[in-house]
Formats: structure tokens, C-alpha cells, sequence
């Protein structure tokens, strides 16, 4: 074991990085074991950004706008519609224990344009990721949705977000049935 760390390399067993963020806040502390509690059920960490509009408004001169950070929620909500509507059905609101939960982080970037940090779950795995990731492309910008791997620190870094959110630089939404939702039917 000595000589493993003295020539710089570990065991096998703990190449994977885990990241643990100190915790000081207690409102912090309290996303992180909030999404800790329902961390069996996600199935993606996402990020979701928004594409700039871009207007000429004369000769080599042109204006750059961002999205409304109400129309960017409205956005990721019809996104999470339109995959609760193909996997649950057209009728799932109606099943109040259905659909996708989501704890979205929501910041801005340096430019102001809206950003948002999202893990979801309750997602089966007949839905493919890169689908989500073009029908985004298409519609609203740029995503990355990776596979959400436990123990890798992306509960604390969406929690991290709070500290921004006390600052008033973010927001955190918790979208779909989080208190009552039953796991996904397997087909």
C-alpha cells in the first residue's frame, strides 16, 4: 500500500474521483440531503443553455439579446412536458404520482445569458439522451445531458448553486410529483 502512494499511483478501487464539497450553510446543507434523499431515482445531470438573438441594426453594427429567464423556465417546462407526455402518456397530469421530477439550478452566465443545471429522474431508459440534447439544439441552444452517477458530486454542486441563490444571482425549482411520484413502469 505504501508503495502504491509513494510512486504516486492508488489502488484500483480509488481511481474514481469523489468530490465532497465542505458544507457551511445550513440552507446548502439542506439541498444537498434533500437531493441525497432522492438521489435512487435520478437518471441525468443536464445543463441547458439558451441561444443569443442576434439583430443588425446597421452597417457592421449589430444588437445580441438574451432570453427572459421566465420564457428560459418556460423553455426547460415544455421540454419536461413533451418527455412526460411520451412516456407517461397524453393524460399524466391527471396522475398527480407521474412524471419526471427535476431539481433545476438556475444561474446566469457572464454574458446574462440564462443557464440552467438540471437533474432529473424518474426517466426510463427507452429515452435516449442525445434525442433530448437535438430536440434542444432545435429548439433553445446548446445542452449536455450526461448519465447522473452517484457519489460524483453533482448533488453538491447544484446545491453550491445556493449560495449564488442566497446572493440573488440563482434560482432553484423543484419541477414534477417530488412528494408523491411513483418510479417510472419498465417496459
Amino acid at each position: 500500500d505504501r508503495g502504491f502512494r509513494g510512486a504516486g499511483l492508488m489502488p484500483i478501487s480509488q481511481n474514481i474521483p469523489q468530490k465532497s464539497y465542505q458544507v457551511k450553510d445550513p440552507l446548502v446543507s439542506a439541498w444537498v440531503e434533500m437531493v441525497r434523499t432522492n438521489q435512487d431515482h435520478f437518471n441525468w445531470y443536464a445543463h441547458f443553455t439558451f441561444r443569443a438573438n442576434t439583430r443588425i441594426i446597421g452597417l457592421n453594427r449589430q444588437r445580441v439579446t438574451y432570453i427572459h429567464p421566465e420564457s428560459a423556465q418556460k423553455g426547460l417546462r415544455r421540454l419536461l412536458h413533451g418527455l412526460n407526455r411520451q412516456i407517461f402518456g397524453v393524460r399524466y397530469w391527471k396522475r398527480p404520482h407521474e412524471g419526471i421530477i427535476a431539481a433545476v439550478a438556475w444561474e446566469r452566465q457572464k454574458s446574462g445569458n440564462p443557464h440552467a443545471h438540471v437533474l432529473a429522474g424518474n426517466i426510463p431508459d427507452s429515452i435516449r439522451r442525445m434525442d433530448v440534447v437535438d430536440l434542444w439544439f432545435e429548439k433553445q441552444g446548446i445542452a449536455r445531458v450526461h448519465e447522473y452517477k452517484q457519489g460524483m458530486g453533482a448533488e453538491e454542486y447544484l446545491a453550491k448553486m445556493a449560495y449564488l441563490f442566497k446572493a440573488g444571482e440563482a434560482e432553484i425549482d423543484l419541477l414534477g410529483p417530488w412528494g408523491q411520484f411513483q418510479p417510472v413502469p419498465r417496459v
